[in-house]
């Protein structure tokens, strides 16, 4: 996929780039590789993991990526592994408790795989007790186990990143355009890098900040969040009890059963947990009657609907289901074809799994807990009944697609045109508009209510545990649609280029075409929402008696009033907090809790009848330049009738000073 390199420029030639590559997705899970003939030049670290794992910012980002798509366990696994090579005989004996706890444990959040040879030696002897070279040779062998897995979420990550489909980019282009001097080598960058990428992770499950923050100690990367995130004595483990189950099972292929009098009711209830968690497909029982706490998530579950219950187990690759001699008949670029048409597939299918979990996990939980209205709940999840059935019905003619065909898709251009275009678009784009445009409102409501209400955090801690999550928090699943809708265009051109048939080639890219509209014109509605926010809190926040001093411009002498605003940016906050609005740029500084307008000055006493820098800045008066001496800093210079006025503003980072 080619980019427009002259797309659109901001004043300091940032690339304001494609919608699809601003939004990170988060909702893939498979990723099949050789989708692109070129092979990631974009940085020299992401060649191996053995080259990246002391590159602290490199390595965050990939980690990240990881969080979000796969199961992060086997790479947290190698990299604490490959702490223990060269430990003194004492360190090895402490270190491998943790490395036991942490991986090895039968408790252990971040479990492995591990060899029976190796799991049978752990269950007769206490793991402080094995002698050295039997520790690290367990922890060799299980390292080894890992380098597969962890070697294919590398290569997903060079794949989504040629895609603009990465987190953190913006990091990372700060540290490979730095250029290292003296006083600030690449080293000393990219560990700073790193410790803000650290800091922003603090918000990660528990398990798993924890681990990734002890390795980055090891290189020399801090982080203020990691004292308050990891517990005491083992963060890693959870305790298992012994549980009697006084019941008959019988397996049905992958699904578990259980068979039961009703007057056992309340013992299925007690082990609800632990079958939910043994089940691969994910069942969920009902659990009505007395006695169950209507803030906990686990009692309160309620069956999966039928249709739903597929989308626990990863579907099948193409590969494994097609005939075998149909397969070898193929030309490379049919392959690829059939590559990307079954990513196309297979994400959708992710995608309904995710959007089922919020509905059957979270939304529906919460109403009969009755810890939401229904007006929030419409709030916080808005049409997510009408948006599931959307994407499964797309989901079930992808299917239908690829059973009429042999699972080698030999037209898909009418399916996806009829999702994506005519009627069907429209209702599509009017769904995903309103579910999008409402996430930054639901997250900042949820987050609030967590804070003010103990019962709803217990509720959304303990649904956030369930394995159906797979390690994600709600704030993570709540954009899971409009990260989707970044994907479509990507996934659609890349069928169009490898697909050689010229009609069936125009309407795939029809299909692009109208998703980037869908796209755009979501990404307008998101704005307008996040604007309007933005502007409801600048009218509670900024302190009442700003107002009655600079009610009046105090250069200009204009009135102006905040209802005549019109808010587009908002940038991140420093010593001045800078607010860009449709026709004014405003300077505020904090004061205890409250933002506030200040008049600056060169004096440090305030003199009647002196001139002061204006904390409020008409833009069409308003030019920029460059600061030669400082690539985070540029002057902002803006006249008026009393004269010309300068500031120099200096961000936190280049890519935010471009932002």
């Amino acid at each position: 996929m080619d980019l427009d390199d002259n797309e659109s420029r901001g004043v300091f030639g940032a690339h304001s780039s494609n919608p699809a590559m601003s939004i990170i997705g988060a909702e893939d899970e498979f990723f099949e590789s050789d989708l692109n003939d070129v092979g990631d030049d974009q940085c020299k670290y992401f060649g191996s993991i053995d080259q990246l794992k002391d590159h602290p910012a490199h390595l965050l980002t990939f980690i990240q990526h990881v969080i979000l798509q796969f199961d992060p366990a086997p790479l947290l696994c190698y990299l604490h592994g490959a702490l223990h090579k060269n430990l003194s005989a004492k360190e090895t004996k402490k270190q491998f408790v943790e490395f036991h706890n942490n991986f090895l444990d039968k408790g252990a959040v971040l479990r492995v795989a591990v060899p029976l040879s190796i799991s049978n030696e752990l269950d007769r002897n206490r793991p402080e007790l094995l002698p050295e070279e039997t520790q690290k040779r367990f922890v060799h062998d299980v390292q080894s186990l890992q380098t597969g897995e962890v070697a294919k979420q590398l290569d997903d990550f060079r794949q989504k990143r040629m895609m603009g489909m990465t987190p953190c980019e913006a990091e990372l282009m700060d540290v490979e355009n730095h250029y290292p001097t003296d006083r600030i080598p690449m080293e000393m960058k990219e560990k700073s890098v790193a410790e803000n990428i650290l800091d922003k992770m603090a918000e990660s499950t528990q398990s798993i900040f924890s681990a990734v923050a002890l390795y980055m100690k090891h290189l020399g990367v801090k982080t203020r969040a990691v004292d308050s995130k990891k517990s005491r004595g083992g963060f890693f483990r959870i305790p298992i009890g012994k549980v009697h189950l006084p019941l008959s099972w019988e397996m049905y292929g992958s699904l578990t059963v259980l068979n039961s009098a009703s007057s056992m009711v309340t013992n299925i209830i007690s082990v609800l947990a632990i079958i939910f968690s043994l089940s691969p497909e994910g069942l969920v029982f009902a659990a009505d009657g007395p006695g169950a706490s209507p803030t906990s998530a686990s009692p309160q579950l309620e069956e999966v609907e039928p249709r739903l219950l597929e989308f626990e187990q990863d579907p099948p690759n193409w590969r494994e289901l097609a005939a075998p001699e149909a397969v070898s008949s193929l030309r490379k670029k049919e392959i690829k074809r059939q590559e990307v048409i079954n990513e196309l597939f297979a994400t959708e299918h992710a995608h309904v799994r995710m959007l089922s979990v919020l509905q059957m996990i979270f939304a529906k939980p919460l109403e009969r807990a009755a810890l939401l209205t229904a007006d929030e709940l419409a709030a916080i999840f808005p049409n997510l009944d009408e948006i599931i059935d959307m994407h499964y019905n797309f989901y079930e003619n992808l299917k239908k697609l690829r059973h009429e065909d042999g699972f080698i898709v030999k037209s898909i251009s009418t399916t996806v045109l009829n999702r994506f275009g005519g009627t069907e678009g429209e209702w599509f784009q009017k769904l995903t508009a309103r579910s999008c445009s409402h996430q930054s409102w639901a997250l900042e409501q949820i987050k609030s209510r967590q804070k003010k209400d103990p019962r709803f955090n217990s509720f959304i801690q303990e649904a956030e545990s369930k394995p159906q999550c797979r390690r994600l928090q709600l704030k993570d699943i709540i954009p899971t649609e409009m990260q989707r809708l970044t994907k479509y265009p990507l996934l659609l051109e890349n069928i169009a280029k490898n697909t050689e048939d010229f009609k069936e080639k125009e309407r795939i890219q029809q299909s692009a075409e109208c998703c980037r509209k869908i796209l755009n014109h979501v990404n307008e509605e998101v704005k307008s929402m996040e604007n309007l926010l933005f502007l409801h809190n600048f009218h509670i926040y900024i302190h009442s008696s700003t107002f009655k001093v600079y009610g009046v411009h105090p250069i200009v002498g204009a009135p102006f009033s905040l209802s005549d605003l019109s808010p587009v940016l908002f940038l991140s906050p420093a010593e001045v907090q800078c607010v860009l609005l449709g026709d004014m740029l405003v300077l505020l500084q904090k004061l205890d809790d409250k933002m506030v307008l200040k008049c600056q000055s060169k004096s440090s006493i305030a003199v009647e009848g002196k001139m002061m820098l204006s904390p409020i800045i008409k833009l069409d008066s308003v030019f920029l330049r460059e600061v030669a001496t400082d690539q985070k800093a540029f002057y902002v210079i803006f006249t008026w009738e009393s004269g010309a006025q300068i500031y120099e503003l200096v961000a936190q980072t280049v890519g935010e000073r471009k932002a």
